[in-house]
């Protein structure tokens, strides 16, 4: 078995390390990074929002990515996790009945982005077939804008 070791590729110009390949693995690359073709992480293409179509009972989200929400799932209740600063997580209910959103126990603030105000919301109403994006200012801070929002 043979063993990886740290390679480094050279920018010819400046004779400086552009790119790494560290023995745990890693890469680090420094300046722009330019590609072609699928870019992808373990859980999808990373230029494409991860989609997850839920059927179930009630949902914590806290990765960012589009959330469809079938018609007769038997979830009623929506909770925001942990997601970090700059997530956007649009949820789409495809249903004939309004979901509750629930600010989770790591949020300090939740406010519905077209309500001109600062109320701080524990919970919100998503209405029936209708689109909500939830996007993260702060690790602590989620404001919800969307079609049907109460």
């Amino acid at each position: 078995m043979s063993t990886l070791a740290t390679t480094n590729i050279k920018n010819p110009s400046s004779g400086t390390n552009n790119i790494e390949l560290e023995t745990n693995g890693d890469v680090t690359a420094t300046g722009d990074v330019t590609a072609t073709g699928s870019i992808s992480d373990s859980v999808s293409n990373v230029r494409t929002p991860r989609h997850t179509s839920h059927s179930g009972g009630d949902l914590t989200v806290s990765d960012e990515g589009v959330y469809w929400i079938t018609n007769g799932a038997t979830l009623t209740t929506l909770t925001i996790g942990a997601p970090v600063a700059g997530t956007i997580i649009t949820v789409y209910n495809n249903k004939s009945s309004s979901i509750t959103l629930n600010r989770g126990s790591t949020l300090t603030t939740m406010r519905k982005g077209a309500d001109n105000n600062t109320t701080n919301n524990t919970s919100l109403t998503l209405g029936a077939f209708s689109t909500t994006t939830i996007t993260m200012f702060l690790d602590v801070v989620a404001v919800v804008t969307g079609t049907d929002v109460s």
